[in-house]
């Protein structure tokens, strides 16, 4: 635009022989120009400015956003693990519960053989005294005969 102003301005310049009315209507119209171009230069600054102050504030809340996902995603990950670690206390429980379960059954099932051998043992010892007795007897009756 200040191109256009200049350019007008030297084409004026070079025109020596222009009338006086047409020098005031054209030194009216530069004046015009002049601050036409003005005004532009002032609308795209301002346009330029907000532009970059949209821009700046559209990083922020993309930078916020990022950070906001970033924060998530690590306290999930803190969620998650803390998960995963109670799952493998409670499953670790579980299986010194059926190690203990396994030992005490084991211990009682022994603990019942002994008992039942004890048993069979006595039985077996009473069987014996009983046919010893019985075999006494019948010699006893038969040196009697």
């Amino acid at each position: 635009m200040l191109k256009h102003v200049v350019a007008a301005l030297v084409a004026t310049s070079l025109v020596a022989a222009a009338p006086i009315t047409f020098a005031k209507a054209q030194s009216t119209t530069q004046q015009d120009d002049k601050a036409k171009a003005k005004a532009d230069k002032a609308a795209a600054k301002q346009k330029a400015k907000e532009e970059k102050a949209a821009a700046k504030q559209k990083a922020k809340e993309e930078k916020a956003a990022a950070k906001a996902a970033a924060k998530e995603a690590k306290a999930k990950a803190k969620a998650d693990k803390a998960a995963a670690k109670a799952k493998a206390k409670e499953e670790k429980a579980k299986a010194a519960a059926a190690a203990k379960d396994a030992k005490a059954k084991a211990k009682a099932e022994k603990k019942a053989a002994r008992e039942k051998a004890k048993e069979e043992k006595a039985k077996a010892k009473a069987a014996a005294k009983e046919a010893k007795a019985k075999a006494k007897a019948d010699k006893s009756t038969a040196d009697k005969k």
